[in-house]
């Protein structure tokens, strides 16, 4: 990361910066998914998965989210194993930040979808 961010920070900055981008995801989404799961307990959803996944841009969404964790996760991983090819620490730290971005989106998308479906059952009763 010297090349880009070099005049700008210092390595150890960025990396411990990263660092806590990523425990303050990881924290976030610990939250969201215990809503996520409190919501679905509580929503009782006997609807099929037509009325969960019918919008078709919530879909993509959805998709484009878990492939940029999986894509994020994967480079990261198979950076570590280049031995002495391998990039910095910083730059690892990155893609490692990305992929956890990646799956909060994902898990945000989600607690819009079922609270679109908490609203719908709540303007039916």
């Amino acid at each position: 990361m010297d090349t880009i961010f070099g005049s700008i920070i210092d390595d150890y900055t960025l990396f411990r910066t990263i660092d806590g981008l990523i425990i303050i995801l990881i924290l976030v989404a610990v939250y969201i998914g215990i809503q996520i799961t409190l919501t679905w307990k509580f929503l009782n959803v006997e609807a099929d998965a037509d009325e969960i996944i019918s919008d078709k841009g919530s879909f993509y969404r959805n998709t484009l989210f878990i492939f940029i964790a999986g894509f994020f996760m994967i480079i990261h991983e198979f950076s570590e194993g280049f031995g002495k090819n391998a990039p910095d620490p910083t730059t690892n730290k990155f893609f490692e930040l990305a992929a956890f971005l990646g799956l909060v989106l994902f898990m945000v998308e989600w607690l819009r979808i079922l609270g679109r479906l908490k609203r719908k059952k709540k303007a039916l009763k």
